[in-house]
């Protein structure tokens, strides 16, 4: 078998409410599309993604004529010749986040040929695992807040996780009491920093939130800055969970020997595809951390975090994976708190028609971004 072309499909168009973190936030019309990596026996590797520039361009201009002509069973040999190939610029950014996504659809391939689903390829530790819901939440009022973490437990999730960043730490502080106290101690809560804090300031924030027994504290520092995660991970009781930022095993090394993280969130679809996500989640379990990867493309997370044992839990975010799933035929669903790995062969992406019809025409106004000045930025207080 050996790989014959790599294409996108035209864009298809999603409206998301308002969505946002301690970085900004965004609403409107979103842009996905589907990356394919086509055979020369007709089985096609499926990769769903939100189009950049950038990413697009290293997907089809520079890395597309490397891998045109391999045997994608060679996964490995694919991964390591576009890598060291383009060292200077594949290391991080949109450069992996590109090889991220075509590793991630070659993969597919392997299981379609086996004939099994990719859970089960991978290891099949197991078929389903528990989900958190997750809220990309800080705009929303405390009412609104609330609604969103009630509907998450009525849903069956023992968990949820809301953003936090605010210049006004002490109306972060009111957030999650509300929470713990509508919710008690039966639903855990994870609260997520998206990097906006200083040292100083995330050590604070840590001691005062240990009274309401926080799940852990996720992303709360740069990620640069490996030296103040540590002190911060030795000053508190919650655990520091991280980082979906960073790129393959050698950058997840670091965090995970040092001690500065106790909860891996390493994101396929950044990390550098599902080849380097399993060797983090090796070297993960070898330190006791489980894995809990970052992001909401659940097609994805769900079979790779069932695969492995120290699997924990997959985020579940309403907005996101809903606009996601509104493209896919038959996607994976929550119930009673726990998400299902497919038993298709492969990944289980499979585009909608119905979908393609619905979403193909472009909005008159695309969604936007605002940085906002109540939020926690830059990361240096």
């Amino acid at each position: 078998m050996r790989i014959t072309d790599i294409t996108m499909t035209e864009p298809l168009y999603v409206d998301l409410p308002l969505q946002g973190d301690s970085r900004g936030s965004s609403s409107g019309p979103r842009t996905f599309t589907f990356l394919k990596v086509r055979t020369d026996e007709g089985i096609t590797g499926i990769y769903p993604m939100s189009p950049s520039p950038d990413i697009d361009a290293f997907v089809l201009d520079v890395f597309k004529p490397l891998i045109v002509g391999e045997d994608p069973f060679e996964v490995e040999k694919i991964w390591e010749k576009v890598y060291w190939t383009h060292y200077g610029s594949v290391r991080r950014g949109a450069p992996m986040r590109a090889l991220s996504h075509i590793d991630i659809a070659i993969w597919d391939i392997i299981a379609k040929a086996c004939n099994q689903p990719i859970h089960r390829l991978l290891g099949g530790h197991r078929s389903k695992v528990p989900a958190y819901g997750s809220g990309i939440d800080l705009p929303l009022s405390l009412d609104e807040l609330l609604k969103q973490d009630r509907m998450y437990v009525d849903m069956g999730f023992r968990m949820v996780k809301m953003k936090i960043g605010q210049r006004d730490k002490s109306e972060d502080l009111r957030r999650i009491k509300a929470v713990r106290d509508t919710f008690g101690y039966d639903i855990d809560i994870a609260v997520d920093g998206n990097n906006m804090y200083g040292v100083t300031t995330a050590i604070n924030m840590a001691k005062k939130m240990e009274r309401y027994e926080i799940y852990w504290f996720e992303e709360p520092i740069l990620l640069d800055n490996v030296e103040g995660i540590v002190k911060l991970a030795k000053s508190t009781s919650i655990p520091i969970a991280g980082y979906e930022l960073e790129n393959t095993k050698y950058g997840f090394k670091e965090l995970i020997a040092r001690g500065a993280i106790g909860v891996c969130q390493a994101d396929a679809t950044i990390c550098g595809g599902i080849t380097e996500w399993k060797k983090i989640a090796a070297l993960a379990e070898c330190y006791g951390v489980p894995m809990a990867p970052h992001g909401t493309y659940q097609q994805i997370h769900v079979p790779l975090t069932a695969a492995v044992p120290n699997g924990l839990i997959v985020e579940y975010g309403y907005v996101t994976w809903e606009g996601v799933a509104k493209l896919l035929k038959d996607p994976i669903v929550p119930k009673d708190g726990m998400m299902e790995c497919k038993t298709v062969p492969g990944n289980g992406i499979e585009i909608s028609e119905e979908a393609i019809k619905k979403y193909s025409s472009k909005p008159a106004k695309m969604g936007s971004s605002v940085m906002n000045p109540r939020y926690q930025w830059p990361p240096y207080a």
